[in-house]
């Protein structure tokens, strides 16, 4: 009994003495009287932060500490940076590596690679999605693979952490271009390799954007097999999936399979019902998530708040439109006759391709937020219906 009372005793005046030390301590950083959010679930609590270089070493009631910079809290929350599960800084972080509009609401991790990644990528991506934005803003493309990625993203010193997925998009632009056909065995296989190389130099796994030219041609044997590779790695796989609108149940069913047949922990970005039309699928929607879920498959969803979408232009014209690249697209856009299939197909909807175009109301509900060339920026913040009427 007395050693027990002492070995209590001696717990008691170790937990004191931690005490006394952190209330006469000297930080870089004090942050007081702050609600403080912890990130384990518990409910938030009154008290101070203790910084020192780029660590927090304390917690608690620090009253008596001193530090070089003194924040007062009183009535704010702190709490761990928020994690952006679907972000696409990856190449902005090169242009601006203090990302103002995420640090400013609390985001301080990135996830990144929806569809498409910034590596791997050789001279045909480089050549149809980088040349351009590089060449702007005077961004080196000195990179081929992830690895060489990071460590050129290593040098812009950005102020957010940042994770990837491979994109199978890009992988798919890699190893063939954007045709709209099947993969051979043997360029499966090469996008499989390139995929394995991506999870040994740090990604998180594989993505899909099958809404999009050109992984809207992917097969669902083909996201499989893809997906299978990242689960083998410790991966996990997250979809744009090929429907939020008319289409959405058949697109759900291929979620499914594919989290089954990988047995891979998928996610569903930004799940929605999108268009007047769709808004009621909802129930339906979550219930058959539910049922997936019940059934053993590893699906979840994730949703923003808002009731807006960005996207670049070219997603509101039909996939073919966009099939086999940008010279094949832009040829296509100055053939009067391909020009006219392409405004017939825009106004009516579609089961084969996700009409943005008409889901959002035609010109009107279209707004231009950013232009590369300088000549057409005065039309940026304006619809394109306004557009249409200023070009006349």
């Amino acid at each position: 009994m007395i050693t027990k009372l002492f070995s209590i005793a001696t717990l008691v005046l170790v937990f004191l003495g931690a005490i006394t030390s952190a209330q006469s301590a000297s930080y870089d950083f004090l942050i007081t009287n702050a609600h403080i959010v912890d990130g384990t679930g518990a409910p938030w609590f009154s008290g101070d932060i203790g910084v020192s270089g780029d660590r927090i070493v304390a917690m608690g009631d620090l009253h008596g500490a001193s530090a070089k910079q003194h924040i007062d809290a009183n009535g704010l929350v702190a709490s761990p940076g928020f994690i952006d599960v679907q972000g696409q800084s990856e190449f902005n972080l090169l242009v601006d590596g203090r990302a103002a509009s995420k640090i400013t609401q609390g985001v301080t991790t990135e996830i990144t690679g929806e569809g498409v990644s910034i590596a791997p990528v050789n001279d045909r991506l480089i050549a149809e999605d980088l040349r351009d934005r590089a060449k702007k803003y005077g961004v080196a493309l000195d990179w081929r693979s992830l690895d060489e990625y990071f460590r050129h993203l290593e040098r812009a010193r950005p102020a957010i952490n940042l994770g990837t997925f491979v994109g199978a998009g890009g992988l798919r632009t890699y190893v063939i271009g954007k045709d709209d056909r099947p993969v051979t065995a043997a360029e499966l296989e090469q996008m499989r390799e390139l995929l394995a190389q991506g999870m040994e130099q740090g990604a998180f796994g594989v993505s899909s954007a099958l809404q999009y030219v050109p992984s809207r041609f992917a097969s669902t044997d083909e996201l499989v097999e893809l997906a299978k590779v990242a689960r083998s790695y410790g991966g996990v796989y997250f979809t744009h999936q090929r429907s939020e609108a008319d289409q959405i149940f058949s697109s759900l069913d291929e979620v499914f399979e594919i989290g089954q047949r990988a047995n891979i922990s998928t996610t569903i970005w930004h799940l929605k019902a999108s268009y007047p039309e769709n808004f009621g699928k909802m129930p339906e929607i979550l219930k058959r998530i539910q049922a997936a879920r019940a059934r053993g498959i590893d699906v979840a969803a994730s949703v923003y708040p808002y009731n807006r979408a960005s996207n670049d232009l070219i997603a509101c014209f039909p996939s073919w439109i966009a099939e086999g690249g940008t010279d094949k697209m832009l040829a296509r856009l100055n053939d009067p006759a391909q020009r006219a299939r392409a405004k017939k197909e825009m106004d009516q909807p579609s089961s084969v391709w996700e009409n943005q175009w008409l889901g959002s109301g035609g010109g009107k509900g279209i707004l231009l937020i950013q232009v590369l060339n300088p000549d057409l920026r005065k039309y940026e913040g304006m619809n394109l219906e306004e557009i249409g009427k200023e070009i006349g």
